[in-house]
């Protein structure tokens, strides 16, 4: 992108007539609008400071700072579409440069990916669904039907409720991959979220637990050992997705603000969206290893109360170093020995202090049932 440029003209005379001077000394504000047609999709701010010296006008300060432009959904695909056949790095960049004002369907997101080709712009195009997740959908994605009345919306939360107390005994004893990209952003550089690396591990679930198993961390950091963050995910992630989180949300929840939001189209179906909050006194939530205060989403399926997505959203005490900690779970339908059970797929998680900001995408996949065996092998003599 081109750089401002100011121009500054003084006229002290005009066909011999006099202007009065003016004193502008003191800070300008403006925009510098973007260009679809030459490629830039970044607004620049500009701040211009002008002060006076003793002999005169003397310096002249003027700084840009990038701010992202903030699109639909319909703008994102125009966009791509304009895009196609630029460098993977051009799109990327072009990408980065863009926050959207709603969430991105499946279905959007779909064909957003069928137009790159490159994968530094399809990493782009994922952290930019990532943020959105977090957003309300669009407005085509959300049904025309009325609201359900009280003892509607008490009874599809008392399915949610049952579903919740016996989802740990309905999943069977099973194993899944859980492999998260790891991205992490310094605010006071004005770039993007920049990748770490990838975190991959095992997750078995038996009897009622989750365990990690085979952690590894492969960074994207020149000269950085590929296992250095092998305990841990840098930033926030979450825990828990195959049973504790959902009753750790809907036991505060019931006990808390949790009241009717809206209807929204699902894969399956209509969904039936609820909004809580819950105070810090009431909460069994952890961030650093303390209670929070937190409010968020639960999106059930209306006749069975089965979670289908689960938002988590921190309300953090003034004074403290983490200024944002939200999590999204999303839950599918996964086959296992001939039956479908409802698992975790998707996880999103963002945190961030003063100074810096992390995105941890999650994904599982790979289910498998996990089963034991035992043999029994011939020559075993009892030892008396």
């Amino acid at each position: 992108m081109k750089q401002p440029t100011l121009f500054l003209i003084t006229l002290a005379s005009l066909s011999g007539a006099a202007f009065p001077a003016r004193d502008i000394a003191g800070s300008w504000q403006g925009k510098l609008l973007p260009s679809w047609e030459t490629g830039s999709l970044h607004v620049h701010r500009i701040l211009l400071t002008i002060s006076k010296a003793e002999s005169g006008w003397g310096q002249f300060d003027v700084q840009h700072t990038p701010v992202a432009v903030r699109i639909t959904g319909d703008q994102l695909e125009q966009m791509l579409a304009a895009a196609r056949g630029k460098p993977d790095r051009k799109v990327a960049e072009q990408l980065s440069g863009v926050e959207l004002t709603d969430r991105l369907s499946a279905a959007r997101l779909s064909r957003c990916v069928a137009d790159l080709r490159g994968p530094l712009a399809k990493q782009a195009l994922m952290v930019l669904a990532d943020k959105s997740a977090f957003l309300d959908p669009p407005a085509e994605d959300i049904p025309t039907m009325e609201e359900p009345d009280i003892e509607a919306q008490r009874h599809m939360i008392l399915l949610t409720v049952d579903y919740v107390n016996k989802t740990i005994h309905q999943l069977p004893n099973l194993f899944a991959a859980r492999n998260t990209l790891s991205f992490e952003e310094d605010l006071s550089a004005a770039k993007p979220l920049q990748p770490m690396g990838k975190f991959s591990a095992i997750v078995l679930y038996r009897d009622g637990e989750e365990q990690f198993h085979s952690a590894s961390f492969h960074s994207n950091q020149q000269g950085q050992h590929p296992n250095l963050f092998s305990s841990r995910v840098p930033g926030l992630t979450t825990s828990g997705e195959f049973g504790p989180i959902l009753g750790t949300a809907i036991v505060d929840a019931s006990q808390g603000d949790m009241v009717w939001s809206r209807w929204e189209q699902g894969a399956g179906g209509p969904e039936a969206v609820f909004r809580y909050a819950v105070t810090a006194e009431k909460s069994h939530y952890t961030v650093n290893e303390q209670y929070s205060g937190y409010r968020g989403e639960i999106a059930i399926d209306p006749a069975t109360g089965t979670i289908l997505r689960l938002v988590l959203r921190a309300d953090p005490e003034p004074g403290d170093a983490l200024l944002r900690a939200d999590i999204l779970v999303e839950y599918g339908p996964v086959e296992l020995g001939g039956k479908t059970y409802i698992c975790p797929v998707r996880g999103v998680a963002i945190s961030r202090t003063l100074m810096w900001q992390w995105l941890n995408d999650v994904v599982f996949d790979q289910y498998h049932l996990y089963r034991a065996s035992a043999r029994v092998l011939p020559g075993f003599n009892e030892i008396p």
